[in-house]
């Protein structure tokens, strides 16, 4: 997947993410992290987005995406090595179990 506007920090940023096979969905990014030096982003998949034929299967999901600086703009690209995607979702969880423990 890749982007098309990307403005992380941002209140509220939507942007559309087109998959590979051609589909747009609109995500709202809830958050910009770094982890191993490398920026991710947290976004989520909005309800109801991309082809009407899954409707019924849509519902909100969250998608973690590498973040690229590119000639002054940020673009988000899939994770492709599941080594790398488990390492960022295990940080993410973690930081995740922090919140909520200081939110007790």
């Amino acid at each position: 997947m890749t982007n098309d506007n990307a403005t992380p920090g941002a209140d509220e940023a939507i942007i559309t993410l087109e998959g590979e096979d051609g589909t747009s969905y609109n995500c709202q990014i809830l958050d910009i992290i770094e982890f191993e030096g490398q920026e991710y982003g947290i976004l989520l998949k909005l309800k109801g987005q991309g082809d009407e034929s899954h409707d019924n299967e849509e519902e909100e999901s969250l998608v973690i995406m590498r973040l690229i600086q590119r000639d002054d703009q940020s673009i988000f690209r899939t994770i492709e090595s599941d080594d790398e995607f488990d390492k960022v979702v295990a940080y993410v969880e973690e930081l995740a179990r922090a919140a909520a423990g200081a939110d007790d």
